[in-house]
């Protein structure tokens, strides 16, 4: 991955960790759920870390924190209904503990004109779409820190190799926006944690 040499440590941080999380994500295949991710500061958890790991790998992760203070690490949250997965998260938030949130997905692209003749019934829209020549199925790894720094990750399941991963900062706006929402301070996520029907408060585990 190529970049800017005026990146900042922070959106470095974020670009290398989306990068490795969808290289993570892509080991396990496909038709899969999707996944809710928390990025945390790995010097927070590195004594954790480094005890699971062995030693040169160990020095590895001791040495990219002595060059990057800022480097994350992604610690699975839960997974999502892909039906309702906008809806989920809009519920969800996380405190200042938390540095960012990242969300894996898989959705379907197709052709203009495939998306021109589908039916208007939305259960027939999708049979129409999903059974369509044009069809490509895609997986996005999407992430968001609360300093505004957002970074995509897309891979084709007909092109399904790290070489042909595209990357940039803003592929699915919706959903960075969604978790950019997300990541509040811990004065509001106390008045929210005291409010009645509030969303849900999430720590990182």
């Amino acid at each position: 991955m190529t970049t800017s040499p005026d990146l900042s440590d922070a959106g470095l941080s974020l670009r290398l960790a989306v990068s490795s999380l969808e290289k993570d994500v892509a080991q396990l295949g496909w038709d899969r759920s999707p996944s809710l991710f928390a990025f945390v500061y790995t010097k927070s958890i590195f004594p954790q870390l480094a005890g699971e790991m062995d030693p040169i790998e160990a020095d590895q992760l001791r040495a990219a924190l002595a060059e990057n203070p800022l480097h994350l690490t992604a610690v699975l949250q839960d997974h999502l209904p892909p039906a309702d997965l906008m809806d989920t998260l809009g519920h969800l938030v996380f405190g200042e503990d938390v540095a960012g949130v990242a969300v894996s997905m898989e959705r379907f692209l197709v052709s203009p004109q495939a998306d021109a003749d589908a039916p208007a019934d939305p259960r027939e829209r999708e049979k129409f779409l999903l059974a369509h020549p044009s069809r490509q199925d895609v997986r996005i790894v999407a992430g968001a820190t609360r300093d505004g720094n957002t970074w995509c990750a897309s891979r084709a399941r007909a092109e399904d190799s790290d070489e042909m991963v595209a990357q940039g900062e803003n592929i699915v706006p919706e959903l960075l926006e969604a978790l950019k929402a997300m990541l509040v301070s811990d004065e509001e996520l106390a008045q929210l944690a005291s409010e009645p029907d509030s969303a849900g408060v999430s720590d990182a585990d």
